[in-house]
């Protein structure tokens, strides 16, 4: 039996709209959201000497909780009208006596079409936030109270249509008693595609400062924006059944000016290995910590990698810009993949790389002439389409056998599932393959076009006599998370995937 507070947040309408970072819908919603919907409905509560103020401050403290919440599906979208933020061009119009004209002078034309995409939940209303509790952390009784009496007050979780009623209790429960009770999500150690914002100490006085920075954002010198919240801490979630994922770090590629730099998808293996470089001269410098000499030349280059440790070693992944209808499939963007559970190689390994400018093998490798520094992102709207969980997946660029087929389906069939394999894919899928990509402006796998000259992606020179395909996976008992790249060229951008609705 194990101890636990409990805040459980019941919705009133089964459908949930918050969105995480970035825009992306998120699921579950966030112990932050939480923490925040509760001092927004208890605000004439917040002082300092008060023992909501208190129960906050040891909120704060505690480590992520455990979220159990029902399944959801993604409903179909719909579309409002909505106003676009631009009353300041109204308002002129009105100082200049404009009072009844249209144009700018109207509210009714600055408005936009959003387009809204609510999740539903399917069996259940409920999702409870289960902090772990002990000796140390048992919280004294007016804590408690404080909290209890503050859940009752909740209005709403999410946007403000998504209405709730909360409840709080101290409750002693089974694994077996709360996994029935819905999905199960916990913290993990592992990278996952679902990170959650959670409450970390000082988040209380961020929140306060923020808010009276909001109420005086208008005085004498002007407009004073308040600044963006980030005391935060964030905690990486998953599911019993989901796999883990491998922890990556995105890189932008950036012209002096700030501007993004663009390269040709067809060489990404020459940028594979500009980025490769920089990371094999940064940690031949300055290896993690703990780590000896050969840990670079093993897992950072790739060199004399122990056959039992074959998945341990850095991959180099240039991203084609994809996922919107004029995408060029250009590569603006690269991925380090790290071995999974090798999160702290990786934070390494991506501090030391961040602002870091590229060295091209030749001169006149860039177009422009303006060679591209490394910017570290967390995640943007093309990156998800490589990260986020889906259960179908299509190759973006080729899958490179290990083997030859020889043109015999039942040997592709077994170089196929012997490159899922090496590549760590575990979970049960079917597949399916072409020569072309389900991606209309990626390269299709022929090396040679009719007239038997060069075409498609550049390939290293031991790869050359290798079978290449694209994929189309079919997980079938979940979702499975990015990124995934498969076949022999996967540690340099060979054989990744994207998720399916991504095509465009």
């Amino acid at each position: 039996m194990a101890t636990s507070f409990c805040i459980a947040v019941t919705f009133l309408d089964p459908q949930y709209h918050g969105r995480g970072d970035g825009g992306e819908a998120e699921w579950p919603p966030s112990p932050l959201r939480v923490f925040q919907a509760l001092i927004a409905a208890n605000a004439d509560q917040v002082t300092e000497a008060s023992e909501f103020t208190e129960a906050l401050r040891w909120l704060e403290q505690l480590n992520p909780p455990i979220i159990v919440a029902p399944r959801v599906r993604q409903a179909a979208p719909y579309r409002l009208s909505v106003p676009n933020n631009s009353l300041d061009v109204v308002a002129r119009s009105w100082s200049r006596g404009n009072y009844f004209g249209g144009g700018d002078a109207s509210p009714a034309t600055h408005r936009a079409m959003k387009t809204v995409v609510p999740q539903c939940l399917l069996d259940g209303e409920t999702v409870q936030y289960l902090w772990g509790l002990d000796e140390q952390n048992y919280p004294a009784e007016r804590v408690v109270a404080a909290l209890q009496s503050a859940a009752r007050r909740l209005i709403a979780l999410g946007w403000g249509i998504d209405l709730v009623v909360g409840s709080a209790s101290i409750i002693v429960d089974s694994e077996d008693s709360v996994a029935s009770q819905g999905e199960v999500w916990r913290p993990s150690a592992l990278s996952t595609d679902t990170a959650l914002r959670v409450p970390i100490v000082g988040t209380l006085p961020a929140l306060q400062a923020r808010h009276q920075a909001f109420l005086q954002r208008i005085s004498g010198q002007g407009f004073l924006p308040s600044d963006a919240f980030t005391q935060f801490g964030k905690a990486s979630y998953g599911r019993a059944t989901d796999a883990p994922a491998r922890p990556y770090a995105i890189f932008e590629l950036i012209a002096a000016d700030g501007s993004w730099v663009a390269y040709p998808q067809r060489k990404l293996m020459k940028m594979a290995g500009m980025v490769r470089h920089l990371a094999i001269e940064a940690m031949r410098m300055c290896p993690p910590p703990g780590c000896d000499s050969q840990w670079a030349e093993q897992h950072v280059a790739g060199h004399t990698l122990p056959t039992k440790d074959a998945h341990q070693q850095f991959s180099y992944i240039p991203l084609p810009t994809i996922g919107h209808r004029h995408g060029d499939q250009l590569i603006r963007r690269v991925m380090i993949a790290a071995p999974i559970g090798s999160d702290s190689w990786l934070q390494h390994l991506a501090g030391r790389l961040n602002g870091e400018t590229l060295s091209p093998e030749s001169d006149g490798e860039f177009e422009s002439d303006e060679i591209p520094r490394l910017i570290h992102i967390t995640t943007d709207s093309v990156t998800r389409h490589y990260t986020r969980r889906s259960q179908i997946w299509h190759s973006v660029t080729p899958v490179i056998l290990p083997g030859h087929d020889d043109h015999k389906p039942a040997k592709t069939r077994k170089l196929i599932e012997r490159a899922l394999g090496d590549s760590g894919i575990v979970n049960p899928c079917e597949y399916e393959w072409s020569a072309v990509s389900r991606f209309r402006k990626s390269y299709s796998a022929h090396k040679y076009d009719r007239q038997k000259r060069p075409t498609g992606y550049l390939r290293p020179d031991h790869l050359l006599s290798q079978t290449a395909v694209h994929l189309t996976l079919r997980f079938s008992d979940a979702e499975v998370s990015g990124p995934i790249v498969v076949g022999a060229g996967r540690h340099y951008g060979f054989g990744l995937m994207a998720q399916v609705g991504s095509l465009v």
